[in-house]
């Protein structure tokens, strides 16, 4: 339940055709069913399909709390953390936006702060009944981690702290990017890439937008002349095109420069770094 997984045609009815075998999850305690057959409905079935083809779907259940298959692709599976949106509320809770034609459901006891549209970080999982739903509380399923610094990661932003903004780091773990590591602000339900500046005793991971300074900046540097950014220009600027810090840059450029790899040079109203041009001497 929850999962893409390849089944085979068994026969067909009116509705559609009947799958098999259905693989039970055997690790959750709630996913008991005991269903040797799945019904993929007439529309999503290829038009020639035959008994014992072979075919990708996804499980989950119908309006009616039933088991049923479907070609269509998921935004997420069973397990994942994500940020879906929200297309409709009730009394109790939130309908997801989950690429399918049933919605994913949130429960909730104060949808009224809750916006039609609005993205929500939610964790995908199983009821009492088997069915797909959307939980909260995300710090809840996030594990310690030792991921060694300089170590690129994926990041799910999906709180905003005092100290900075709260991520999912790896789907797994609980990382934080301090106010003063942003250069802009984040959304909440942002997908990016980061980088570990140390591993804290709790596990929890301080984060970086900041690739580790290596020599192929030096040489992205040189690659790069001549060069409009300078020492004036503002960090976004150098961030967006060179993944680095405004502070990382001014080291990287005066040790270039002291390199006598580049020269400053400056033409009427326009100023710039360029590769320094080294006179022969003559024999």
């Amino acid at each position: 339940m929850g999962q893409t997984q390849t089944l085979s045609i068994k026969r067909f009815s009116k509705n559609g055709a009947y799958l098999t075998p259905f693989t039970k999850i055997a690790h959750h305690p709630h996913n008991a069913l005991d269903i040797q057959e799945v019904l993929l409905p007439q529309k999503f079935l290829p038009k020639d399909a035959k008994t014992d083809d072979h075919l990708q779907v996804f499980v989950y259940t119908d309006s009616d709390d039933r088991p049923v298959a479907t070609t269509q692709i998921p935004k997420a599976e069973l397990g994942t953390i994500i940020a879906l949106e929200i297309i409709s509320r009730t009394d109790s809770g939130c309908f997801l936006d989950m690429g399918l034609d049933k919605d994913l459901f949130m429960p909730t006891k104060s949808p009224q702060y809750f916006q039609i549209s609005q993205k929500v970080v939610i964790k995908i999982a199983l009821d009492k009944q088997s069915r797909l739903i959307a939980k909260q509380n995300i710090k809840d399923y996030l594990k310690p981690s030792k991921i060694p610094p300089h170590t690129k990661v994926e990041i799910l932003v999906f709180e905003q702290t005092p100290l900075g903004m709260g991520c999912v780091v790896n789907q797994k773990y609980y990382g934080l990017l301090y106010h003063n590591e942003l250069n802009t602000p984040l959304t909440l339900g942002s997908t990016l890439e980061a980088y570990v500046k140390k591993a804290r005793p709790d596990g929890k991971l301080d984060l970086t937008l900041l690739a580790p300074y290596h020599q192929t900046h030096k040489q992205q540097l040189i690659d790069a002349m001549p060069l409009r950014l300078d020492f004036s220009s503002q960090p976004q600027e150098i961030f967006d095109r060179f993944h680095i810090s405004k502070k990382t840059f001014k080291r990287l450029i005066n040790e270039l420069v002291k390199e006598e790899v580049i020269e400053f040079k400056q033409e009427r109203d326009k100023h710039y770094f360029a590769l320094k041009t080294h006179k022969r001497s003559n024999q």
